[in-house]
């Protein structure tokens, strides 16, 4: 019995120590980003009622950001339309698949040529018309298009007649083929969701990804409120050697993101999703302003705004 109460004793204090530990950290983590000052510009919506935000996007045609939000208690997952000069809310749009029955994916990636918004998750694709959301009076959407992809369809984003699809990997939370997260592009001119134009590896628990003007590659990286987020730069690895990866018995070019092709990592506050990028600044969506992450800390209520330049000058 004593060393059972021994063990019992010592326990409480492991456990102690550590939830001290994490309460340090998440004020150390809160103030540090106070001191960078960056900017917290636009309000995140779709945070309410059991609601947790995922993915983002811009549409330069409308100017307006696009935000995706999914529910846990599986009801219908919505996009939010917010002006992007004046952040006000414009609307809320549920989204249906092309049967017309409800929408209840993590919708965890979208992104938008500004004329389709495509919507990624669990292994497939829907196809919504952008026009169609920005002027309809109804409370939904219907997808014109639903397709199964060859990956996961965690996270996606577009940029010059090309559409890139990618997987989330954690083991073993989310297996995926070969234990190998893979970012696909395709030709929008002729998209074919069989057939990628070439391949790019990623690192495991990659949530957002972003292409800017110099076709340099940025990545946000996270999993659960106990571990900070981190943000990635990498230089264009299209220009980088290529090797071949098989798919469908045929060689599609490879190319890897790896430290012999990082710019810059950083750490942001824990759970960041999707982000996009605009004019050298990146605006990056957190999940843990949901009121379904009560105990979530510290709070990001809004879409982090960070320029590149100084991103990587001041943090060098």
């Amino acid at each position: 019995m004593k060393i059972i109460k021994k063990l019992i004793k010592i326990i409480c204090v492991i456990i102690l120590i550590l939830f001290l530990g994490l309460i340090l950290d998440y004020i150390r983590l809160n103030i540090s980003y106070k001191i960078n000052k960056y900017d917290y510009s636009v309000k995140i919506y779709g945070n309410k009622d059991k609601y947790t935000p995922q993915g983002l996007t811009y549409s330069s045609k409308y100017n307006v950001i696009i935000s995706s939000s999914y529910n846990s208690k599986h009801l219908v997952s919505k996009v939010y339309i917010i002006d992007f000069d004046n952040n006000k809310l414009l609307k809320e749009v549920e989204l249906r698949n092309t049967d017309n029955t409800i929408n209840k994916k993590h919708v965890g990636g979208i992104t938008t040529d500004n004329k389709t918004l495509w919507i990624t998750n669990d292994f497939e694709v829907n196809e919504y018309n952008l026009k169609e959301i920005i002027n309809t009076n109804k409370k939904y959407v219907v997808s014109k298009k639903k397709t199964k992809l060859l990956n996961r369809g965690d996270l996606c984003t577009y940029k010059d007649n090309t559409l890139y699809i990618g997987d989330f990997f954690l083991n073993p939370f989310y297996k995926i083929k070969d234990n190998n997260p893979l970012l696909m592009a395709f030709d929008t001119k002729n998209l074919d969701y069989n057939k990628p134009k070439y391949i790019i590896s990623l690192p495991k628990m990659v949530q957002g990804l972003a292409i800017t003007d110099d076709n340099n590659i940025i990545v946000t990286r996270s999993f659960t409120n106990l571990i900070k987020s981190d943000l990635s730069i990498y230089n264009n690895v299209i220009e980088n050697k290529k090797s071949y990866y098989t798919l469908n018995n045929k060689k599609i070019p490879y190319y890897k993101l790896n430290k012999n092709n990082k710019i810059k990592s950083i750490k942001l506050p824990p759970m960041a999703e999707e982000l996009f990028y605009k004019d050298n600044d990146l605006y990056i969506l957190f999940e843990n302003s949901s009121d379904t992450y009560f105990y979530a800390y510290p709070k990001i209520k809004n879409i982090m705004k960070i320029n590149i330049n100084t991103l990587i000058k001041k943090e060098s």
